[in-house]
């Protein structure tokens, strides 16, 4: 298994997308999406950044640091012809014993299409197995988010079990129920 350091200025294109490591400059994606109704319902612990400039302060410390670590990867999700951030995407609670990482996706919300959440969601995925080395990511999606578990399954994610009251909503608190699924190599379509 490669450590994040030895792939961290390693992009990875496909679909029209690209996947590369956040810079200060994408504080208006990060802003925008901890802003968003969505992505803090149905993501945990998304604290959204009072503006810009707290976003690219954020940028500068927090993402380099955890690649730096080892304990998470995090990607601007960009269009591949404008070099537009469309999202984000993250590798979390990364486990190199269990060769396992667990993943997340939002896209800013003129870019949710089918399409592009599974590009996105394949590309991160690939990212882990191909270049890090994993062998198993995770995903949990709460229960009555029905197109991300539909994205999941599109890419070949297959549901592993039922967590009742998993994480709670950033912008609500409201606890979610959570269906958990699993990918391996072999089943990433």
């Amino acid at each position: 298994m490669r450590t994040l350091a030895e792939v961290r200025d390693e992009p990875m294109a496909a679909d029209g997308l690209v996947l590369r490591r956040p810079r200060p400059d994408d504080a208006a994606l990060v802003h925008r999406g901890t802003h968003d109704p969505l992505v803090r319902e149905f993501l945990q612990a998304v604290v959204p950044h009072r503006d810009t400039a707290a976003a690219e302060k954020w940028l500068t410390d927090i993402p380099p640091m955890l690649w730096e670590t080892g304990r998470a990867a995090y990607f601007t999700v960009e269009a591949a012809a404008a070099a537009e951030p469309v999202g984000w995407a993250e590798l979390v609670n990364l486990d190199p014993e269990q060769q396992s990482a667990e993943v997340a996706v939002w896209l800013l919300p003129e870019h949710r299409r089918l399409r592009t959440a599974k590009a996105a969601l394949r590309l991160v995925c690939r990212f882990g197995f191909e270049r890090i080395g994993l062998r198993r990511i995770d995903a949990y999606a709460a229960a009555d988010n029905m197109p991300s578990q539909l994205t999941g399954a599109a890419i070949g994610f297959r549901r592993a079990g039922y967590r009742p009251a998993l994480f709670r909503s950033s912008r609500t608190h409201r606890l979610h129920d959570a269906v958990h699924a699993t990918l391996v190599p072999e089943d990433l379509c």
